[in-house]
């Protein structure tokens, strides 16, 4: 007995179908490059539950007379090409004639169409792949085909489709994509009902942009133009300063065509590079032609993917002609300008007796104190010194640069000696730590208590304190101490961070799929401290935050919980966790150049040393320096 044998013929239509639908997205795909190459201006998309239960794509383009129409869902059946060699110079979007038939195999369809001849139009209703009706039937001129149930007979593909949101946002982002490859043509998409998506069709890709991506964004993006003898480059890049969590915003166009193409996308980032930080990826739409025979369209099944005859000639193509356009509109440093919001500091009556480290936390430049990708450790900002628990001190500070001229910035003495061994190795209250509780570190009566007290003396440029313990000097950074004890009464909240809800909650722009991404870790982001709920398609309403957290701040934390949610790998939730009460501890501490009194500081090194790692902060900075007096001696050359 033959243990091969042939395949039925609708389950062989049906194995078919899967390569080109595999979700509501490539069913609409294909339905509107279909409208696109019938010669459309206005294509119209409406889908019901996620594209599941129902689509419509309608189009005023040429339409079909009842012979074609009849003819247009078998497989194989296409007017694009009609010989081998016409592949080779493929200028339509479609060509295999499996579309219609593929889609039709999956689900109950309807084929209404007219051509500007006829008087009447012609509805062909198909379910499961077979033909069950062709009629007469009043219609304008052009096609629309309704879809319904798509996956009915095939509940395998059916069971693997995402949520009801999640395909309706593919099926966006796509419309979206295929608007600014023909910005000629009008878009309209309606989701359950509403309409979510709409572009003018005047042809001007600007315009396209603005409907897409809002007013904000096109105005950040910069025209791209180059020509060679084989190729032609037009399109938009952004600015520097505008940057999403995703390549969701990043669209590459050949001949009309939206593709993915690894070649393109790294030339872009090559042209960025110097100018982009860690966590951000440039808005681009390239529009690239050239001749058809120079680019094989027919590598995927979905038709997502080409290849380009000479792939280096056209990643130098779009390499320069996206760093000229970079560069070309101003000095490199000035375009990157923008990307800069660090806010300066109120100015002491002396300048020169501010000492800031150089490098030094974010937070304290107004900047986040984020590391700058989830996932990442921030880099220590003393350079010289490996930090860890024991409190192992750095070898210098150096101060920031200023605005002011070189001269008028204060150069520090560093002795010949052997910097390694001025500071210690050891922890400083190591006695004091094993009687903490018979002998509390701080006492308000030194007499009171065998260990001797930690004495404040004062501050240094409100920003570091200046303390007696017993013959040792000790300097405290304020900042790094009260963030230390912050941290530490977040992190008693097993919980999760407690939820600081607003009286007037404000709203936060996002993609429609982060917004989707942001809602189903919605569980997982209360724990951090942050309360929402959607507003709209691509806007969340903030309810709630961790305490002392503006709105900015907000703004940047849900764009860095973006980024790291886009990566490949996912921080996990502890992580997460961790990162977020380092930067609630951050925000709501006490800052440099706030001028502390006696009192104050007595609490904050009180405090201080109730904490698990009062030596450290929470990013790994260290929080004390002691000189003993051999140290000092040392820096006096005394022998």
């Amino acid at each position: 007995m033959a243990v091969i044998h042939v395949l039925d013929a609708v389950i062989a239509s049906q194995i078919a179908a899967g390569e080109v639908v595999e979700r509501p997205v490539n069913a609409v795909k294909e339905l509107v490059e279909n409208a696109i190459d019938a010669g459309a201006r206005e294509i119209e998309t409406e889908i019901a539950d996620g594209g599941v239960a129902y689509l419509r794509v309608t189009d005023d383009g040429c339409g079909m007379s009842p012979e074609d129409a009849a003819l247009s869902i078998v497989r194989h059946a296409t007017s694009k090409i009609q010989t081998a060699d016409n592949i080779y110079h493929i200028s339509s979007l479609g060509f295999r004639g499996e579309a219609l038939a593929s889609i039709a195999s999956i689900s109950h369809m309807t084929i209404t169409t007219r051509t500007r001849g006829e008087e009447e139009g012609t509805a062909v209703r198909v379910d499961g792949g077979e033909v069950a009706s062709v009629t007469p039937a009043g219609a304008p001129v052009g096609t629309t085909v309704e879809a319904s149930d798509l996956f009915y007979n095939v509940p395998a593909r059916k069971k693997f489709l995402k949520s009801e949101r999640t395909e309706a946002s593919r099926i966006n982002q796509m419309i979206g994509k295929l608007a600014m490859a023909n910005p000629s043509i009008a878009f309209r998409l309606i989701n359950n009902g509403r309409t979510v998506l709409e572009t003018p069709g005047n042809g001007r890709l600007v315009d396209a942009v603005s409907a897409l991506y809002g007013l904000d964004t096109a105005g950040e993006m910069l025209d791209v133009r180059e020509e060679t003898e084989e190729a032609l480059l037009e399109g938009m890049v952004s600015k520097p300063s505008l940057l999403k969590s995703s390549r969701q915003q990043q669209t590459i166009i050949v001949n009309q065509r939206v593709v993915e193409n690894s070649a393109i996308s790294k030339a872009v980032d090559n042209a960025y590079h110097s100018l982009l930080p860690r966590n951000g990826f440039p808005v681009f739409v390239l529009h690239l032609t050239v001749p058809p025979e120079s680019v094989d369209v027919n590598v995927h099944p979905q038709k997502r993917e080409i290849k380009f005859e000479d792939e280096q000639a056209i990643f130098r193509l779009v390499y320069h002609a996206v760093l000229g356009t970079l560069t070309s509109q101003h000095a490199p440093d000035h375009v990157a300008a923008s990307m800069i919001h660090a806010r300066e500091k109120e100015a002491l009556p002396d300048d020169a007796a501010r000492t800031v480290r150089s490098g030094g936390p974010a937070e304290e430049t107004g900047e986040s104190a984020l590391p700058h990708r989830w996932g990442e450790p921030s880099a220590a900002p003393y350079g010289a010194a490996d930090m860890s628990a024991a409190g192992r001190a750095p070898l210098s500070w150096t101060p920031v640069p200023r605005k002011e001229p070189a001269k008028d910035v204060r150069e520090e003495y560093a002795p010949a000696a052997d910097r390694a061994a001025l500071f210690a190795e050891r922890s400083v209250f190591a006695a004091a730590q094993k009687t903490a509780e018979a002998q509390p570190l701080f006492e308000e009566t030194p007499a009171e208590t065998a260990e001797e007290p930690v004495i404040p003396l004062g501050q240094i440029a409100d920003c570091f304190i200046v303390c007696q313990h017993g013959k040792d000097l000790f300097l405290i950074d304020q900042h790094a101490a009260h963030e230390r004890v912050r941290y530490d009464c977040l992190a008693e909240r097993a919980e999760g961070i407690p939820v600081q809800e607003l009286l007037i909650p404000y709203l936060i722009h996002a993609e429609a799929a982060d917004v989707e991404l942001l809602l189903s870790r919605k569980e997982d982001l209360h724990r951090l401290g942050i309360a929402f709920e959607q507003a709209g398609p691509d806007v969340i309403r903030v309810t709630g935050t961790p305490e002392d957290l503006s709105e900015s701040d907000m703004e940047r934390v849900i764009r860095d919980v973006l980024v790291a949610f886009h990566e490949k790998d996912v921080p996990s939730p502890e992580t997460l966790r961790h990162r977020m009460m380092a930067y609630a501890a951050c925000r709501g501490a006490i800052k440099a150049g706030d001028a502390l009194n006696i009192r104050q500081m007595k609490e904050l090194i009180r405090d201080l040393f109730q904490t698990a790692r009062p030596f450290v902060c929470p990013h790994g900075r260290p929080t004390i320096v002691r000189f003993t007096p051999e140290e000092l001696g040392r820096l006096f050359h005394r022998t």
